[in-house]
């Protein structure tokens, strides 16, 4: 098989994955046929070669395709009908991905359709009763670094410009202003469990609204405290800089019914995974 589709790629009698022919039978048959073979050897040395055998126990990796929802994440039945208060958001939705994931995109569609489906859940629940309000408020803090103490010089004249801020943008010397306080996280890239393209995305920039989103008030003052090395200057012209703006404000009654909507969502989740819910 890997000589036939050496030799003819595209000739093969069997769908390949992703796309494409293969010439394997045994995989072939399933649908999903292999197109790349690596590490050829010889027939006659198999028997000197080394084996390593292992125990692979199948897990679910990503739930692709499920439940078909509304723009406000409202579950629709095959009928095309919504059904009133039950709403989906995560691997349990389908329709998004098409025949493969997106690296990421579980968390995307936790945070993006999560909240998409709080507020509609919410205005369901309480009508008119919604009462506007913030994720900075729901957290129960006043912004992400705001408690850290500031150990280090905090630059000329006051403090650091964003124009000096935006200088540092590399890997190797990369700042954010987190809450009106410019951090050096250049060291803690390596181990920012988010990965240091999450951080470098905004290198030289102010990060607050994107950080207080999914951070609790805590976070630095705890795991990077010595990042801080001073405070936002003054803008040109002597006026205080803007205090950074609240975290997007949100359709949401109360931290209590944010608890009430994300339990209900991961309930719909676990369902559709262990489940396969279908309408």
């Amino acid at each position: 098989a890997a000589m036939k589709q050496e030799k003819d790629p595209n000739g093969g009698p069997y769908p390949a994955y992703p796309d494409g022919k293969s010439w394997d039978e045994a995989s072939g048959k399933t649908g999903v046929g292999k197109k790349f073979f690596h590490n050829l050897i010889d027939g006659k040395q198999f028997a000197k070669e080394p084996y390593n055998v292992a125990i692979v126990t199948p897990v679910i990796h990503y739930c692709m395709g499920g439940l078909v929802i509304s723009e406000k994440s409202e579950v629709v039945t095959e009928a095309g009908k919504v059904v009133p208060g039950l709403y989906a958001a995560g691997e349990v939705a389908g329709g998004v991905h098409g025949n493969n994931r997106l690296g990421g995109s579980s968390l995307l569609d936790c945070v993006a359709f999560g909240r998409v489906a709080g507020r509609a859940c919410a205005q369901y629940m309480m009508g008119g009763n919604v009462k506007m309000t913030s994720l900075e408020s729901l957290s129960g803090g006043v912004g992400g670094a705001a408690a850290v103490e500031q150990k280090a010089d905090t630059g000329a004249a006051g403090g650091y410009t964003m124009e000096e801020v935006a200088k540092h943008t590399s890997k190797t010397d990369c700042w954010v202003v987190v809450d009106g306080q410019v951090l050096d996280v250049t060291s803690f890239l390596k181990d920012h469990p988010g990965g240091e393209l999450a951080i470098l995305t905004f290198a030289g920039k102010d990060a607050t609204v994107e950080f207080d989103m999914i951070h609790p008030p805590d976070v630095i003052s705890k795991y990077a405290p010595d990042a801080v090395i001073g405070k936002l200057a003054e803008a040109a012209g002597g006026a205080a800089p803007a205090a950074a703006a609240p975290a997007q404000k949100e359709s949401f009654g109360c931290g209590t019914m944010m608890l009430l909507v994300l339990l209900i969502l991961w309930a719909v989740t676990a369902a559709g995974v262990v489940g396969g819910l279908a309408f």
